[in-house]
């Protein structure tokens, strides 16, 4: 991460360090990459794959969504998140063993390249209200999902020390040194 040794060199104090490391900050959000960003495992199912069986992948990876991919082509077809359990399946007391993702899944999905911004995926997050995007090859294949809380870690280590040093009390900061 060349953008986190940049941030750690930053004078924070006084305006002019700060404006700095604000700087650095967001020239990484436009220049870096999706495909830069750590995220978790990719968990990938087809329409066929059962409710419950899905869930238990996810539950398995510790990850908040599966995509769901054509068996034949491997084009992605459809995302299921923990939201569709909330909204689709457990409102409608769904057999979750007997139900086919396909039926309760969000079909056709935005997606971005791995090759897009972090910049851009955060504005389309938080235009759509999504907290998790696939990311698609040329070929429209699922080759991950970016989540929220992976680009929130990302940006976390950008400046650990700041992160690290904020109180242990459970307040909010009232100053930009944290005490």
């Amino acid at each position: 991460m060349a953008h986190a040794a940049a941030i750690e060199d930053v004078e924070t104090e006084g305006d002019e360090g700060g404006t700095e490391a604000r700087n650095e900050v967001t020239d990484a959000l436009f220049e870096e990459n999706l495909a830069g960003v750590p995220h978790g495992p990719l968990v990938a199912v087809h329409p066929e794959t059962s409710v419950a069986e899905t869930i238990r992948a996810m539950n398995q990876q510790h990850t908040g969504c599966a995509v769901v991919a054509d068996q034949k082509t491997g084009e992605l077809v459809g995302i299921f998140t923990e939201r569709d359990v909330l909204t689709r399946v457990a409102v409608r007391k769904l057999d979750a063993e007997q139900t086919p993702v396909a039926e309760v899944m969000t079909r056709d999905p935005d997606t971005l390249p791995a090759e897009a911004t972090v910049a851009f995926a955060l504005r389309q997050m938080t235009v759509e209200g999504y907290r998790n995007i696939p990311l698609v090859d040329a070929n429209r294949r699922p080759v991950g999902v970016i989540a929220v809380r992976d680009i929130v870690a990302w940006l976390c280590e950008l400046f650990p020390a700041s992160v690290l040093n904020l109180p242990p009390t459970p307040s909010f900061p009232m100053s930009e040194d944290g005490g």
